[in-house]
């Protein structure tokens, strides 16, 4: 009789989750609850009555659900990398860290906890680890599509693009349709250069953002017929973004054909700098908390193929260090708002369609003697953000300047005020510009070194 009633109820919990990854959630939640009255002390239906509760959007029930199934079973895998997975959706990696690594210790086959811990390591800038962890998941299942793909974005973020390819070429072999293959093998190939081959992927790809990317590599092979009619799509289309807009500004610049902005018109006159040390105590508000993560032994960096004598920190750090990087952050969305308000670009199209929710993504540049940064724009911003925390003294007038630009200097037909602008900087400067504005540092000569922190208003 025992036995019986202790296979019914695996009977049961084996329909339950097949309900749960077939059904609707409230039907599974329903069902689910009522095999947990009848076996409260089930540690595996509460952990489905965990996940169901998850994806119903209630994280708090959920959490009280695991806790509960993991007194009843400690050693339950599932429930820690469920915890696990819940934890990186409240942006706590680290809680979420500790619950992969327990599940892992508990299962040391489990590909989906080698997965998520992969992409938790992933986002707090942990990019090395992470590829560890997405080939360790490929090794327990060599076919899981999740770990494929994000072992190949992972390898193309850290420099490692030609590792990245075979990765996306086995999926695209696979069975599995899917617009993110195409979208980032075509990353993958625009970083190397292969503009063609990229094209043809983003052709494939109906993530809004391959278009950019599609039209990014038409420009730069320097095919003006097709890059026209691309970007004249687009815009009667009335899209906004930052790519659109940088390319706008470019062409007008190399192939001297004038479009209307599609994201900010004339973005140099929109560059604002603020003295913030006339506004805060900027040593102890600024310089003391960026200097204890500089001196964080587990700071991470990335590979950074615009940087010459320098470091860029990996992962965002609004993220990784919320707690020393508060003050910073909210002293950040303060100006950042005064900035959006002003009236003098109320008109703007940035602005008219300014994110209703965004996220602020930081990293850090250290340069040292001779270092420089070349011109770039950040591909996923709306508004970009340069906050100055050492600026060594200067030996010429424009050493370790920052320069805005509409096109790189070498492309530009007549080079003026207009389309190019040296910032003086200091410490204390924060300076915010439209996410499209090109952008690029002075080399410099020093003992000290030049430390930025960067960042974004990402679109959530």
């Amino acid at each position: 009789m025992k036995a019986y009633m202790i296979n019914k109820t695996d009977r049961a919990i084996q329909n339950l989750m097949n309900l749960y990854f077939t059904a609707s959630e409230e039907k599974a939640l329903t069902e689910a609850i009522g095999l947990g009255i009848l076996n409260p002390n089930s540690a595996e239906v509460l952990n489905i009555i965990a996940s169901t509760t998850f994806k119903q959007g209630t994280t708090t029930n959920c959490l009280k659900f695991y806790d509960r199934a993991l007194k009843i079973q400690p050693n339950l895998a599932e429930a820690h990398n469920n915890m696990g997975f819940v934890s990186s959706s409240l942006n706590d990696f680290a809680s979420a860290c500790d619950s992969f690594k327990r599940a892992i210790i508990l299962n040391p086959n489990y590909e989906e906890a080698f997965n998520n811990y992969g992409l938790a390591l992933s986002i707090i800038g942990q990019q090395d680890n992470a590829v560890s962890c997405f080939k360790m998941s490929l090794y327990a299942y060599p076919d899981f599509f999740d770990a494929l793909i994000n072992l190949g974005i992972a390898l193309t973020e850290i420099g490692r693009e030609e590792e990245a390819i075979p990765c996306f070429q086995k999926l695209l072999k696979s069975r599995y349709q899917d617009d993110r293959i195409h979208h980032n093998f075509g990353i993958a190939l625009y970083k190397v250069g292969k503009y063609k081959d990229a094209e043809k992927q983003f052709i494939f790809s109906k993530l809004n953002k391959s278009k950019y990317y599609l039209l990014r590599c038409q420009f730069l092979r320097g095919d003006q017929k097709l890059f026209h009619t691309t970007l004249d799509k687009l815009i009667q289309n009335n899209e906004v973004h930052p790519m659109l807009g940088s390319l706008c500004d470019r062409a007008s610049q190399r192939f001297a054909i004038k479009r209307k902005n599609p994201f900010c018109e004339n973005p140099i006159e929109n560059f604002e700098k603020i003295d913030l040390t006339k506004k805060y105590n900027f040593e102890m508000e600024f310089v003391t908390p960026v200097s204890k993560i500089l001196n964080n032994r587990k700071l991470s960096f990335k590979r950074q193929k615009l940087l010459k004598n320098g470091r860029q920190t990996d992962g965002n750090l609004f993220l990784k260090y919320r707690k020393t990087l508060s003050g910073i952050q909210s002293i950040l969305e303060k100006e950042i708002e005064f900035y959006r308000q002003n009236s003098f670009r109320s008109q703007q199209y940035f602005i008219k369609k300014w994110p209703e929710e965004f996220k602020l993504l930081g990293w850090l540049i250290t340069m040292e003697n001779y270092g420089k940064l070349a011109p770039h724009i950040h591909d996923e911003g709306w508004l970009s953000g340069c906050l100055y925390i050492n600026v060594p003294p200067k030996e010429s007038p424009t050493s370790g300047n920052l320069v805005v630009c509409l096109d790189d200097d070498g492309y530009s037909l007549n080079p003026d005020k207009n389309t190019k602008r040296i910032i003086h900087v200091k410490t204390g400067d924060l300076c915010l510009f439209p996410a499209s504005l090109l952008h690029y540092t002075i080399p410099f000569r020093s003992k000290e070194q030049r430390i930025v922190l960067a960042f974004d208003v990402v679109p959530s």
